[in-house]
């Protein structure tokens, strides 16, 4: 008897709640000087300690790579091209790699973003992915855009997006259409938020077990646009939640100003998260559900959580 061995593919996300293997981050360096120099333009809270940022961003990759996952870092995936190199240091939002792109079994989506001082990693990220050997299944193109911290895959083939300021309904039509054709989704779902929310990863999460992190006053905002390939229909992401067998962790407005949904999924029963919340996260562990906590005082002024600053290649 001949024993085949297949090796593991390099890429593919089916859902946020999947075990992790491969993620892409940023460690962030000199072009942190960039977003001090000017916090407004670059969305930052307010200017940020460089060592401590650093240092804290260390801690999380560290964190990620001592739960068996293998940490990919844009910065060091392109050192060797002059041209890129210098780009990255024009990018000081670039720690967030959430935002300029998604990893689907079809390939990667990558983001026009809509705060146009971000624009200028789309050429970055696009390297990284190919990099790593992602192919590009979709991009945006002039005038659509939409980020990465507004979108979610979750089970059952159901994908989440939702259309705030710096999304344009042309972006997610299309983003849609790519995976429907796909075959990614079956279901997509578009979240009417306030005109004040730049992402939905600020009012909702997906943790392992079908537990879902919410914040009931944004994601009723208004009634949600649910598409599958035959119907378009509007109702409550809320109900339909429920409907689908979720468990709801609420959140109060300050637990959401404090970033409590912005957890990131590791494993079947782990995830991890800044320190702080202390009631979500004894919420979370009732369920069954290790949280790995690490220092985000510094990173939290990026106005960005540990969701934000990861983008998962491959779940399994």
């Amino acid at each position: 008897m001949t024993t085949v061995f297949l090796s593991m593919p390099g890429y593919g996300i089916t859902s946020e709640s999947g075990p992790m293997k491969r993620v892409l981050v940023h460690h962030p360096g000199k072009e942190l000087e960039l977003a001090n120099s000017n916090p407004v333009e670059h969305h930052f809270d307010q200017p940020v300690d460089i060592q401590r940022f650093i240092s804290d961003h260390r801690s999380l990759m560290d964190a990620l790579e001592e739960a068996g996952i293998e940490v990919l870092d844009v910065g060091s995936l392109l050192k060797d091209d002059p041209s890129l190199s210098a780009q990255v240091e024009r990018c000081p939002n670039l720690v967030f790699t959430r935002d300029s792109s998604f990893v689907t079994d079809a390939g990667a989506v990558l983001m026009r973003m809509g705060l146009p001082s971000r624009r200028r990693e789309t050429p970055v990220i696009e390297a990284a992915h190919e990099a790593i050997g992602v192919p590009i299944g979709h991009r945006l193109k002039e005038p659509e855009t939409f980020e990465g911290g507004g979108f979610a895959l979750l089970d059952d083939r159901v994908a989440v997006a939702g259309l705030c300021q710096r999304t344009t309904q042309g972006a997610l039509d299309g983003i849609r259409e790519f995976l429907f054709e796909a075959g990614v989704a079956d279901t997509f779902i578009v979240l009417n938020v306030s005109p004040d929310d730049i992402h939905i990863d600020g009012n909702f999460a997906e943790l392992p077990g079908k537990t879902a992190v919410v914040h009931l006053e944004a994601l009723e905002y208004a009634p949600a646009v649910f598409y599958t390939r035959e119907e378009t229909r509007e109702g409550s992401y809320i109900r339909w939640l429920k409907d689908e067998g979720w468990d709801l962790l609420e959140i109060t407005d300050k637990e959401r100003f404090d970033m409590a949904a912005n957890f990131l999924t590791l494993d079947k029963d782990l995830a991890i998260h800044y320190t702080g919340n202390p009631r979500v996260m004894e919420e979370a562990r009732n369920r069954g559900i290790d949280v790995i906590q690490i220092p985000g005082e510094e990173m939290r002024k990026g106005n960005g959580g540990i969701h934000c600053m990861t983008c998962p290649i491959l779940r399994t």
